[in-house]
């Protein structure tokens, strides 16, 4: 694996710790329900999250051809459907303020794009 993924999964590990970071005061800067929304910290975190994961999407959509090939068509497009279907239960998590939907929804999506990045990392 090139030394610029590990970079990138520290950006990702250093965005984590930032948005778990405990926080003196709740204030949110867009309230997306009633107990959730990002403060200013949780932005910052999201932010070095970002900068970690945009990377990683771009060398996964850059080695396409080759993640269908290596895991075959039909694993690729369940793969893709797990992740679309999770992004969007996050949202609908974050939008309801359901605490079990949100982190099953990221557990999901973690892991369909865990290994969608291992196989686009391994080929490079």
């Amino acid at each position: 694996m090139k030394r610029i993924f590990w970079v990138y999964l520290a950006l990702l590990m250093l965005g984590l710790v930032v948005l778990a970071w405990p926080e003196q005061n709740n204030v949110m800067m867009i309230q997306l329900s009633q107990t959730h929304g990002p403060s200013k910290m949780d932005l910052a975190g999201i932010l070095i999250i970002m900068m970690g994961y945009l990377p990683m999407v771009k060398e996964v959509w850059k080695q396409s051809v080759g993640i269908k090939t290596y895991i075959g068509m039909r694993n690729w497009n369940i793969l893709l459907a797990v992740t679309f279907i999770s992004m969007s239960g996050i949202a609908w998590g974050l939008y309801s303020g359901s605490d079990i939907t949100l982190w099953i929804s990221v557990i999901v999506a973690t892991i369909a794009q865990a290994i969608l990045v291992r196989v686009a990392y391994k080929r490079v």
